[in-house]
């Protein structure tokens, strides 16, 4: 890693190349914490509604852009890829360029409605993971693990669910399947309201270990499958303190929707998710801070290739919002080399640089099957 003042150097050129106005402030943490930091990206079809006619990929020409800005700041970047993508010989073939530079991890996502066996109708319930019949999910995933093996030779480790849709079904399924890692889960924010989807309140903010037939939410000592979620958290106060800030927003006798409103737009407390199409930098570094404040020791910022070329995505309808995006992630990385030292890593690499091994319990898992 190059020392903090150059990852400084590096990132306030990117903000001249795309410029951002005022450089945002780190806070007052001090560069001599350290931070390890995971930069994924969902790299996946065009259609942003769940589709299986008409299914394009043509954002992955976008990559070799953001691969290159990303790596030319010391970034390696995790594309969490689907089976759309890694079924098209071109896509691929940019994909697997990128990671022969060695700065990339090609890990799986899962899009159930357009990954086979097609089994299930194609109804927005069935766009969540968790949804499917157990047998139906173990056999999308082995689909698209051979996939990704077939297209890029070595079999993916890491994992995150279309749509966040992880559910407890899912964790034998990745264990058969030989995944390490999950990034499904966004600590504090409920997705029930879409479609049916996972409940990730409560789930911690650090990395932990998930178990068999528990509650992905849930940390399971010895458990075969390590979470590293998405950093999703609150703007204001420390992290230790978010879980009590989160009872008191959401509780039902406070009228979430009034409160949670309020705090907002008064700017007491914002929930926000680690992720430069739908969070300003402002709030990013926030919630980064308030993580680092309560002792968390890595940071996942992710988005989606879509994003990457206008109007595929509802955060970027044209060229000015792409270069914004741009902006956006060259400015955090200046406020976030600012408050703390920055280590990049992929999720693979991260797993052990958090102190995740004993693959052994993934093999015994594996055996005792989903």
């Amino acid at each position: 890693m190059p020392p903090l003042q150059q990852r400084i150097r590096d990132a306030r050129h990117w903000a001249r190349t795309y410029p951002a106005g005022r450089q945002p402030r780190g806070g007052d943490l001090t560069p001599s914490r350290e931070v390890l930091l995971i930069v994924s990206l969902d790299t996946e079809e065009d259609n942003w509604r769940p589709a299986r006619a008409g299914v394009t990929v043509e954002n992955i020409r976008e990559l070799p852009r953001i691969s290159k800005c990303l790596e030319r700041l010391g970034v390696r970047t995790t594309y969490f890829t689907t089976y759309q993508v890694a079924i098209q010989p071109w896509a691929a073939e940019i994909l697997g360029e990128i990671r022969e530079r060695g700065a990339a991890e090609i890990g799986a996502h899962l899009h159930p409605w357009n990954t086979p066996p097609l089994e299930e109708a194609l109804l927005p319930h069935n766009s969540m993971l968790k949804n499917l019949p157990a047998p139906l999910q173990l056999a999308k995933l082995r689909e698209l693990t051979m996939a990704l093996t077939g297209a890029f030779g070595t079999a993916p480790t890491v994992f995150r669910a279309g749509r966040f849709g992880l559910g407890t079904e899912a964790v034998s399924a990745l264990s058969t399947c030989g995944y390490q890692v999950d990034c499904s889960v966004t600590p504090f924010m409920s997705w029930e309201a879409f479609d049916d989807g996972p409940t990730f309140v409560g789930a911690p903010v650090g990395a932990y270990r998930v178990g068999l037939q528990r509650d992905v939410a849930e940390p399971q000592a010895g458990g075969p499958l390590v979470e590293i979620p998405v950093t999703c958290g609150y703007t204001r106060f420390s992290s230790a303190g978010w879980c009590t800030l989160h009872r008191i927003l959401y509780t039902r006798r406070s009228r979430p929707s009034l409160v949670t409103g309020l705090a907002s737009r008064l700017g007491l407390a914002k929930l926000a998710l680690l992720s430069p199409e739908m969070t300003s930098v402002r709030d990013m570094l926030a919630v980064s801070r308030g993580a680092l404040a309560g002792g968390v020791r890595h940071l996942q910022l992710m988005f989606h290739s879509p994003s990457l070329r206008p109007g595929l995505t509802p955060w970027n309808s044209t060229a000015a919002q792409v270069d914004r995006l741009y902006r956006s992630i060259g400015d955090y990385l200046t406020g976030l080399a600012q408050m703390a030292s920055v280590r990049c890593a992929t999720v693979g690499e991260a797993r052990l640089a958090l102190g995740f091994k004993g693959e052994e319990t993934i093999a015994t898992a594996a055996a005792q099957g989903p």
